[in-house]
């Protein structure tokens, strides 16, 4: 695995913007989306494991921030962000917080709900960024500004084709990935 992010950061290093394919013009037209729904499939490998733990489940969005991660596989969790608050119940047991209390989790969470929203500022505050590929087929590279943040994220990854998000990659600061799979299901829904 580790050889194939080595090989995917060397296409990133080589890949290329098209011509007049700008962040700015992405972000426009993510934050035309104003609802989506997906289902997602999440393989995760983490440094300390000889196997990679795999997830299924549903994604939801609603402009500007809700944002809902519902695995139903292996085991049924749900995470929710909604006004910045956070609802995360798991076997059972729910927890609110809100993304001021978590600072770390903030960032991880704005590099999706940012990109989700088309909110350039809000992604900048949290990461340099870098865009390859063109209209119908991009890749959004986010690299975390704060120290505290890169201490759990090394970078994540963003993959779409116009206005669609397909992928989510990312990898820890201890040497884990996990690749998000996305196939969306409805956009602009009520």
């Amino acid at each position: 695995m580790r050889r194939f992010l080595a090989i995917g950061w060397l296409v990133l290093l080589c890949a290329q913007t098209a011509p007049g394919f700008t962040l700015p013009g992405l972000m426009a037209q993510l934050a035309e989306v104003r609802a989506a729904s997906a289902r997602f499939t999440e393989t995760k490998s983490l440094a300390l494991l000889t196997t990679t733990l795999q997830s299924s489940g549903t994604l939801d969005y609603k402009a500007p921030d809700y944002v809902r991660k519902t695995t139903t596989t292996p085991a049924p969790q749900n995470f929710l962000l909604q006004n910045g608050i956070v609802t995360l119940t798991t076997n059972g047991q729910t927890q609110h917080f809100t993304l001021a209390q978590a600072p770390q989790l903030a960032g991880l969470v704005e590099g999706v709900r940012a990109t989700l929203a088309g909110d350039l500022p809000a992604l900048r505050r949290y990461y340099n960024l870098s865009l390859s590929g063109g209209p119908e087929h991009w890749q959004l590279l986010l690299h975390p500004r704060d120290p505290a943040l890169a201490k759990m994220l090394a970078w994540m990854s963003i993959t779409g084709s116009g206005d669609t998000i397909t992928e989510i990659d990312s990898a820890d600061a201890k040497g884990g990935t996990t690749r998000m799979q996305v196939r969306e299901t409805i956009q602009n829904a009520p």
